[in-house]
């Protein structure tokens, strides 16, 4: 097979991501610049307009926001919106490439552009999803600690700094670390609100709100703290026990795909090697173990999503 046509598409579409590229670096730099210009010179009255019209843009720009939101939920905050799309179009483009040359079939070029170029999605909602585990486990472990102290007659604040360095947790360190250094500057609510942005844990509001609203009002803070250490508690064990459940169904997916690949070889050991012949060595057999692997994917895909439980 001859590979010109396809070279010469892909250098044309390499180039075209970085002339993107170089013009977004551009831009983001002049941006950078005009704004610095402005504000130095403008009134204080004419650079609130300036902000104003900058948050309009922003909220014009909402589905890059939201992609920067979930890297920052995935601890990925110094790649960036932009910089991540360049890879996820990068992933396709190698992705659509090695499909091509295994495969042998233009079809197998989109293939391969839609599933590597997903690649990049796939781990960094993974890694959200562990953060969140890891933080939430944190929490609990910490509100135990925090009401047992204040049961002895410990400060919440004192008590808080105690759970927070005996933390197995790096990550719970860091961002209460960081909550107790900012609370006594920018206010006790944006001190949780930066704390939202880095872990999308419904547990972590439950509990910036429970605190903010038990220390603002009367009654005994300690009985809240009580009652919300029992309630993450229980949140967090059922999501053991869901996320278990879970890893069951998967199992049972996981081992019919075995079953079948053990099948495959032992009907072509007795076919005399005609089965792997076929469909490894011919233009249509490629082609339809593509459509095997392509049903075989998209089973599991949907597995994994009926046996997913939303936080």
């Amino acid at each position: 097979m001859t590979l010109s046509p396809l070279l010469l598409g892909l250098s044309l579409l390499a180039a075209f991501l970085l002339a993107l590229l170089i013009v977004f670096v551009i831009g983001y730099l002049k941006e950078r610049y005009d704004t610095a210009r402005l504000t130095r010179v403008l009134a204080p009255r004419e650079s609130s307009i300036l902000q104003q019209q900058q948050q309009a843009d922003r909220e014009r720009n909402r589905w890059m926001q939201n992609i920067s939101d979930a890297l920052w939920f995935a601890g990925l905050e110094m790649i960036g919106a932009p910089l991540f799309l360049t890879i996820v179009g990068l992933s396709g483009l190698v992705g659509g490439a090695l499909f091509y040359m295994v495969f042998d079939n233009p079809i197998a070029l989109l293939i391969g552009a839609g599933v590597i170029g997903a690649t990049p999605f796939a781990v960094r909602n993974r890694l959200i999803e562990l953060r969140v585990r890891n933080f939430n486990e944190a929490l609990s472990e910490a509100m135990s600690i925090i009401v047992r102290m204040m049961r002895n007659g410990v400060g919440f604040e004192v008590a808080l700094r105690r759970a927070v360095e005996i933390s197995q947790s790096k990550l719970f360190q860091t961002l209460f670390a960081k909550y107790l250094r900012e609370k006594d500057v920018i206010s006790e609510e944006k001190a949780f609100e930066n704390m939202y942005r880095h872990v999308d844990s419904a547990e972590l509001r439950i509990f910036g709100l429970a605190i903010t609203i038990g220390k603002s009002s009367g009654g005994k803070f300690s009985n809240t703290l009580e009652k919300l250490e029992q309630s993450i508690r229980q949140r967090v064990l059922l999501q053991k026990k869901v996320t278990v459940a879970t890893r069951e169904a998967k199992v049972g997916s996981y081992m019919i795909v075995g079953l079948l690949i053990f099948i495959f070889f032992i009907l072509d050991s007795n076919f005399d090697g005609k089965i792997v012949e076929h469909f490894f060595h011919t233009k249509e057999g490629k082609f339809q173990m593509l459509l095997i692997l392509v049903w075989v994917g998209v089973g599991l895909g949907i597995n994994e999503k009926l046996t997913k439980v939303q936080r």
